[in-house]
């Protein structure tokens, strides 16, 4: 009898008030029948009671939950040698786009570094099984030549999270990120560049005061260089990178800085206008529906006709209905009917193609004859690398987006200002055939 009344009376406070109730009934109850009947009678009172219940979402978290069943899975803190691993390929694309020699042999030394910490990754190990086929092709030094921005985003989603840069001290690789992020703002010409210039100038002065230390005494003169306000007006790269190499060894003897303590009193007010939500939301609420369908497909990518969809496979009619069925008959995404009114009469193919995108490697593989096949300039190789990066993103590409902006960022004319005739058609074609391979066949 407990346990149904427990499972019955929904609401804490109406529960305690019942419980209490009952404890007294029951001391005065002469037989189990009569418990039965208090029982009973606490059910319809706490049916009764619930109507009377009020939720105050202030957070609209019933309306986030409606679209977002499982919540968000927050992004994981970036480790210190993965940010290291980014800040230095990003700075060593930079430079060996240079003028200046120097600065070209700079870049390539960190490239060879990024290529000896990608061969040493442990092949044995699970996580980086879990990414061989990215893993197996940097591994290989002539994969590093000509580096697209495709391929350092490949680097950054699959080799940098791997990358362990065990041994060293922590304060040192927070001095690196500090000064190879300074090296690429100088280059980039950033405005930021003038607070980390602060920081180091802070740095070496801190450093100044720990000369009793040998370590830090036989590094003076990198020191003075650090504090030196006419140093940094020249912002020369390989200046910044002697101090690097010179200080990163003994800024842990530095004091840990005394973080300060801040007392803080708010009295919170609510001005705004209150607004009643049904609990079971339906298709009314479009927004919140799309976002639904969106995060559901998303989800369900290993789905085998939604992965074809997504690696460029053509998919037959069948399969299609059957996905179809899945969809609207397992009430996720509610009903075709909800779905039409939602994003109108569309073909259910292409739909989840424009949601989940094309697989970059699938998207690649398309190009591949026809960036093999003749000499293509960097416009015209940066040109194929935006419409690859675009599908992989909305998954269908109409032709007339080849003449609008990002394309026409290259050539105000899009793709005719950038290839032939003959070539232009034949990327026509490809796009044709990567969109007709997202409807049934």
């Amino acid at each position: 009898c407990y346990v149904m009344f427990i499972i019955c009376v929904s609401n804490l406070c109406w529960a305690i008030f019942l419980f209490q109730i009952c404890k007294i009934c029951f001391i005065f109850a002469s037989c189990w029948r009569h418990v039965c009947i208090i029982c009973v009678f606490c059910v319809i009172v706490a049916s009764f009671l619930r109507h009377f219940c009020i939720i105050f979402d202030f957070c609209e978290n019933l309306e986030f939950f409606a679209a977002h069943p499982k919540g968000y899975e927050s992004n994981n803190q970036k480790t210190l040698s993965q940010r290291l691993f980014e800040l230095r390929l990003r700075l060593a694309f930079v430079l060996l786009n240079q003028d200046d020699k120097s600065l070209n042999d700079y870049g390539q030394s960190i490239i060879n570094l990024l290529i000896a910490q990608t061969q040493s990754l442990n092949i044995e190990s699970f996580v980086v099984r879990q990414h061989w086929q990215i893993v197996e092709k940097y591994r290989d030094p002539s994969a590093w030549n000509a580096l697209t921005d495709l391929d350092i985003k490949e680097l950054f989603d699959h080799i940098a999270p791997l990358i362990m840069e065990t041994g060293q001290d922590e304060s040192a690789k927070r001095f690196d990120v500090l000064l190879l992020d300074l090296q690429l703002s100088v280059l980039n010409g950033e405005r930021k560049q003038e607070s980390m210039i602060e920081k180091v100038i802070l740095i070496g002065g801190r450093l100044s005061k720990k000369a009793s230390i040998p370590a830090v005494a036989s590094r003076m003169e990198s020191i003075k260089l650090a504090r030196d306000k006419a140093f940094w007006s020249e912002g020369s790269i390989p200046g910044i990178e002697r101090i690097r190499i010179e200080l990163r060894e003994i800024v842990k003897f530095l004091d840990a800085e005394e973080q300060p303590i801040y007392f803080t009193s708010f009295e919170d007010e609510f001005e705004g206008d209150h607004e009643e939500h049904q609990l079971v939301y339906n298709i009314n609420n479009l927004e919140a529906y799309k976002r639904r369908v969106e995060h559901y497909l998303k989800e369900q990518q290993h789905h085998l006709v939604i992965s074809k969809l997504k690696n460029n496979i053509p998919i037959t009619k069948g399969e299609l209905s059957e996905l179809e069925k899945m969809l609207f008959e397992q009430g996720t995404i509610g009903t075709k009917e909800e779905f039409v009114k939602a994003y109108g009469d569309q073909p259910l193919g292409k739909f989840i193609r424009s949601i989940v995108g094309l697989d970059v490697n699938a998207a690649k593989a398309v190009f591949a004859e026809f960036l093999s096949s003749q000499t293509l300039n960097s416009k015209q190789i940066r040109f194929i690398d935006l419409i690859i990066n675009y599908l992989s993103q909305s998954g269908i590409i109409e032709p007339e987006r080849l003449f609008e902006s990002p394309f026409t960022d290259l050539s105000s004319s899009g793709v005719n200002g950038i290839f032939d005739h003959e070539s232009a058609n034949k990327i026509f074609q490809l796009i044709a055939q990567i969109n007709h391979n997202a409807e049934a066949a």
